[in-house]
């Protein structure tokens, strides 16, 4: 398979890591095969300690117009999604043989992935965009002047399952949350900005190189210190204030005791090197 054919494409370089959903034709929707192939990639970045940086894009005008619909029961390339028993059997109306199946929506294992990652994850969102759950579990998201989002499972009848009930009220409320997963409309990227599924909108021919400037940014800062943050604010959703309070403090000890980089600091700074110049960062 040529790199044109490739559904999924990944690419490392200088520790960033860049996946591109790969088939512009049918705007970046993807079958059971391309769900598996991303999959296969998130955890290859995952497991490569060289990684620190991963970047989520696609290919063309879209950067993912969610299922590929007509691989569905009942449509012409119906076989598509017979390597996945999860669906087969959801399509089939076995729900109880599902749920005891231990079988779990593509995107719910990307997300949970992403969200127990040690390394930064960069959504760059370059068009359309019909697959927000997985910017939801994103450490950033930068989106292209011309992205339009949208969550359109409500419209067709569908409750969503791919982490949109759970993870989108916590990043933005439940009102906000609400809206959006109703009203099952495409919003700009710049009410995506105000409501806060989105960090950044920038011209389109700025996209990525505004998202390999964040990467490089991150690589400056320690790994370690990126891990315990992420860390602590996923599991902090979880716990009483209390409880993510005494977590916080655990991890900030663990670095202060463990990090090279704050012991020299504040080597440095215990003996007068530093002066208040040295303490901006960029």
């Amino acid at each position: 398979m040529t790199t044109e054919e490739t559904p999924v494409l990944l690419e490392k370089r200088d520790q960033i890591a860049y996946i591109t959903l790969n088939r512009p034709k049918k705007m970046n929707a993807l079958r059971w095969e391309d769900y598996a192939l991303l999959d296969d990639h998130i955890h290859d970045c995952e497991k490569d300690r060289e990684i620190r940086v991963v970047i989520l894009t696609g290919r063309g005008k879209a950067f993912c117009a969610g299922d590929d619909i007509s691989s569905y029961p009942g449509t012409e390339d119906e076989g598509a999604y017979g390597g996945d028993p999860g669906f087969q059997l959801l399509m089939e109306n076995r729900f109880l043989e599902a749920l005891t199946s231990e079988y779990q929506i593509p995107t719910q294992r990307h997300c949970q992935t992403i969200l127990n990652s040690g390394k930064v994850w960069i959504a760059a969102v370059n068009g359309t965009c019909w697959m927000p759950e997985i910017l939801y579990a994103m450490d950033f998201v930068i989106a292209s002047d011309l992205a339009r989002i949208a969550q359109g499972d409500v419209r067709n009848g569908i409750c969503p399952g791919g982490t949109s009930t759970q993870l989108l009220p916590r990043l933005v409320g439940r009102r906000h949350a609400i809206e959006f997963l109703l009203s099952a409309e495409e919003i700009s990227a710049e009410e995506a900005y105000r409501i806060g599924i989105v960090n950044k909108v920038v011209p389109h021919a700025q996209l990525m190189p505004e998202s390999e400037t964040l990467a490089r940014k991150m690589l400056k800062r320690p790994m370690e210190a990126i891990k315990l943050v992420k860390m602590a604010v996923n599991k902090g959703y979880d716990m009483p204030l209390k409880n993510g309070l005494e977590l916080e403090y655990l991890y900030c000890a663990i670095t202060m005791s463990q990090s090279k980089t704050w012991l020299e600091f504040y080597r440095k700074f215990m003996a007068g090197e530093y002066k208040k110049k040295n303490l901006q960062t960029d």
